[in-house]
């Protein structure tokens, strides 16, 4: 299941809690309840402003291992699933990310290399 990283014109707040949610979420990160038509009609109504907003859109960089959902590593249900996320299932999420960086590492060397060498050219032609 591919799914996208929110962006800030999709924040809503959960009916119950108030916790973020983006369009699209089935479930509530923080309490787990299901979004219904009515849920989703008083989201639509009570949106989030844009401050603030990014912060919560940069910590979803884990996956939920049911469903790949994005996920931030403190919330508490899947809002893809409404799996609730525990401690053992928060450890794989921290060591799929810790195995992808350690995988990407050369990649990052490179852009680093490409960026500098680009620098100093610019200086040396300007």
């Amino acid at each position: 299941m591919e799914s996208k990283i929110p962006v800030i014109s999709d924040l809503y707040r959960c009916r119950k809690c108030q916790a973020p949610a983006a369009r699209g979420n089935s479930y509530c990160r923080r309490c787990g309840i299901v979004f219904t038509a009515q849920d989703v009609g008083y989201m639509e109504a009570h949106k989030r402003t844009v401050f603030g907003a990014s912060p919560w859109n940069l910590r979803d960089r884990y996956r939920c291992v049911h469903c790949q959902e994005w996920l931030c590593i403190t919330d508490q249900y899947c809002r893809g699933c409404g799996d609730q996320i525990d401690s053992v299932e928060k450890s794989m999420m921290k060591a799929r990310v810790q195995e992808l960086a350690a995988r990407n590492w050369p990649s990052v060397v490179g852009l680093a290399v490409f960026v500098i060498l680009t620098f100093f050219a610019i200086i040396a032609l300007g």
